[in-house]
Order: C-alpha cells, then sequence, then structure tokens
C-alpha cells in the first residue's frame, strides 16, 4: 500500500512540474488552423476540390477557464489530484493512529505505526510543497527566457 502512495506522490510531483514546464515554453497561440481555404486533392490534373471554409469549436468540459493543454492539466492537478492526494494522507495519519492505539505495547506494532506516521508526514510534505516548487521552476523558467 505505500508502496502505491509513493508512486502517486512521486507521479502528482512530475505532473506538476511538467505542468510549469509546459506553461512557462509557451502559452502563445491556441489551437489550430481553423479552414484553409481549399482542400488538397488532385492539383495537377486540372481538377480543383471546392473551397470550404469549415469551423469547429469544442466546448470546454470542465467550465473552468481551461483553454490550452497546460491550464488543463493545472486545473486537473488543482481540482482532482490535490483533494485525492489530501484525502489519501488524513487517511494516512488515520491509520498510523489506528495502529498506535491498536498496539497494546507490541514493539514490532509500535515500530510498525512510527514508519506509517513517518511516510504520511514525508507524503504530506511532498504532496504540499510539489505545487511550490513547480511555481519556483515555472517562474525560473520565464525569467529565463525573458
Amino acid at each position: 500500500m505505500k508502496k502505491y502512495f509513493t508512486y502517486l506522490i512521486v507521479l502528482v510531483f512530475v505532473l506538476m512540474a511538467s505542468v510549469s514546464m509546459v506553461s512557462a515554453q509557451g502559452s502563445g497561440t491556441s489551437g489550430g488552423n481553423q479552414g484553409s481555404g481549399t482542400s488538397g486533392g488532385n492539383q495537377g490534373s486540372g481538377v480543383s476540390a471546392p473551397s470550404s471554409n469549415i469551423s469547429s469549436k469544442l466546448e470546454n468540459p470542465f467550465k473552468t477557464g481551461a483553454d490550452n493543454i497546460p491550464q488543463l492539466f493545472q486545473t486537473i492537478i488543482k481540482n482532482i489530484i490535490i483533494p485525492i492526494g489530501a484525502v489519501l494522507a488524513i487517511l494516512a495519519f488515520i491509520y498510523a493512529g489506528f495502529l498506535y492505539v491498536t498496539a497494546a505495547g507490541n514493539e514490532k506494532t509500535i515500530e510498525k505505526a512510527h514508519k506509517a506516521l513517518l511516510y504520511a508526514a514525508v507524503g504530506t510534505a511532498i504532496l504540499l510543497g510539489a505545487s511550490v516548487i513547480a511555481e519556483v521552476i515555472r517562474a525560473t523558467v520565464n525569467q529565463l527566457q525573458q
């Protein structure tokens, strides 16, 4: 269980760092080619395809103003991953407390409770510090680009 919790925390940290790097590299243009005017076809044979100006717009399912990929990742991290990680951290502290209460003087169970408490504290610190570290990386990259 603690192996998976550790992997989850590392995944959150990596995602936050990558989002900050992507958002720092460029939030220049969003979108692609909307209606190129002509559609390719047999250009050398004298046959031309009819002109089409088709544009389409996809509605944002999150409705939070995330209009490009970095903003989407930030929205997912802030609204999904961080709250789930916070709940898991609270459950880890509750589990460590449960181990302390049920130890009844058993040294092996107390040692297990110590480790559970330590892992919960370290995981919570990484979870809370990941957003700060990602923001520092993003700000540094922005300064280097200017």
